[in-house]
């Protein structure tokens, strides 16, 4: 009985610890969205892993590239669905949004490492299925 009621503890208490770490994350994914969109693409390169810094090219194309996003999509309008996820080391915030351009919502998804620096940003169109409310076909 003892061992039950321990078990249930240390699960109770591990679902705490990880759910702080979802709500860190989404906290931390909604602030380097936030960065993106207010134009702040100094200080995102900088928290840029060397790697992905090679990958962007310089901070002025990836500068060029935010504003790409925004002068051909527009800026964000709604948020849609945000989730977290763990793949091996690092730590992923995805978030599909609307923008005020087109149809087709967008999605933002950033890589972060242990020490919390951009490994990998994905920003493309992101369509999503919408429920008809008819099952008869």
């Amino acid at each position: 009985m003892r061992s039950r009621l321990l078990l249930g503890i240390v699960l109770c208490a591990f679902a705490a610890v990880v759910a702080a770490a979802d709500n860190a994350l989404l906290a931390l994914g909604r602030s380097l969205s936030e960065r993106f969109e207010q134009g702040d693409t100094a200080g995102l390169w900088a928290r840029m892993t060397p790697e992905m810094r090679r990958q962007q090219g310089s901070a002025e194309q990836f500068a060029d590239l935010r504003a790409r996003v925004i002068n051909d999509d527009g800026p964000e309008t709604g948020i849609i669905r945000e989730e977290t996820a763990v793949s091996g080391p690092n730590r992923i915030y995805r978030r599909i949004a609307r923008r005020n351009v087109g149809q087709t919502p967008t999605l933002m998804e950033w890589t972060l490492d242990k020490d919390n620096r951009i490994v990998e940003l994905v920003i493309r169109p992101q369509p999503i299925a919408i429920p008809s409310g008819k099952s008869n076909y």
